[in-house]
């Protein structure tokens, strides 16, 4: 151990987000590999002030903050292992069972949408208009908040609101959570695609940081996926960006092919398998998905590809330009047709309404989604 050089790593107060037990776990598993210091500093803004300034090797944050800080002095030296990004509902029945007109607390716009596609009967708000409805005057941070829910729940001011998996975990008592899933076992059951860069961990460094002699740190899955997302993100229009879920996820064959057994999903099976009825090749595929929703949760717009390694940008921009002509045709008004096709009914040639309503895309919650 004396003999390996000291890498520090900078990681500021557990906020919810995962990162700080992330990284405590890894030092932990990697405390043989190398010689690690893990030091804490109040925020993000003096941890990235002391890398800058050479008293730090590295530091841990989450894929969000990165985006918030992004430098031009600074680049990422490796990703962990990802999280499970998804989210959760904490209540004492799973979604599909509340019963009508259940309370449900929900500050994600995306998940909003999501939750009264699966269920048109719930009371969807807000913890601001919760806060703004009881009348509380105090500051809370998202694990203050969180608590603060939970406690409403327990007292069944409310029947159960949404939370990232991390921040429920921070609870001081489990509560029963149920997983706003992919729901890929069970094609039946409405599907949550989640809010984009949820459940990545970075290792940040300056420029010029021999990234090579931490690679047993980086998982290269989590490093493609991250750069994936992130593309895509920063591709959409500005005005959809948090009513957007993507998830990319690196999987094998045989895993994507049972399950599109299972759906009955001929495109995903012609998709690697050849004329001989064998896997095109054995080698893992990256699964793409992006979606986005009206804001009554009515109309789903959403785009999946499986493509090879190898062709994963051309895959992503392909995807990508999918996605945003399917948008865009609905969300055209299309006008009544002066020209009479013979066969069709009269219906046909009236004017419509656009089919993708997002008009609704602010972060302020309807009062009720019902």
């Amino acid at each position: 151990m004396s003999d390996m050089e000291r890498l520090t790593i900078l990681t500021t107060p557990s906020k919810g987000d995962g990162v700080r037990i992330h990284v405590e776990k890894m030092v932990e598993q990697k405390s043989k590999e190398f010689n690690l210091l893990l030091k804490q500093l109040p925020h993000i803004e003096s941890a990235i002030s002391q890398l800058k300034s050479g008293n730090a090797d590295l530091v841990a944050m989450s894929a969000l903050d990165w985006r918030e800080i992004i430098d031009e002095d600074l680049m990422i030296s490796a990703i962990l292992p990802r999280r499970e990004p998804t989210w959760v509902l904490v209540s004492d029945d799973k979604p599909e069972y509340l019963i009508p007109n259940s309370r449900i607390i929900c500050d994600s716009p995306l998940i909003r949408r999501q939750l009264s596609r699966l269920r048109n009967n719930l009371k969807i708000i807000s913890s601001r208009d919760l806060i703004k409805d009881l009348n509380i005057d105090k500051e809370m941070d998202d694990r203050d908040l969180t608590s603060w829910l939970e406690e409403c729940r327990q007292d069944e001011i409310i029947d159960g609101f949404v939370t990232t998996r991390s921040l429920h975990s921070s609870l001081k008592f489990k509560s029963r959570r149920h997983t706003l899933g992919l729901q890929r076992d069970n094609p039946e059951r409405t599907h949550f695609i989640p809010p984009p860069l949820h459940g990545f961990t970075l290792l940040i460094s300056r420029n010029g940081f021999p990234s090579s002699t931490i690679d047993s740190m980086n998982d290269d899955a989590s490093l493609i996926c991250h750069k994936i997302e992130s593309n895509l993100l920063d591709s959409l229009d500005e005005k959809i960006k948090n009513i957007t879920g993507i998830y990319v996820e690196q999987r094998k064959i045989g895993t994507i092919l049972r399950e599109a057994k299972r759906s009955n999903d001929d495109s995903i099976i012609e998709s690697v398998i050849g004329t001989d009825g064998k896997p095109i090749d054995s080698n893992i595929r990256l699964h793409l998905t992006i979606e986005t929703l009206s804001y009554d949760g009515k109309v789903t717009a959403m785009c999946e590809r499986i493509i090879p390694l190898d062709k994963s940008h051309m895959g992503m921009v392909n995807l990508l330009k999918e996605f945003k002509i399917l948008v865009e045709l609905m969300e055209e008004e299309r006008e009544e047709s002066t020209r009479k096709i013979p066969g069709m009914p009269e219906s046909y040639n009236q004017a419509k309404e656009p089919l993708l309503n997002l008009d609704d895309y602010s972060d302020s919650a309807p009062s009720d989604s019902s």
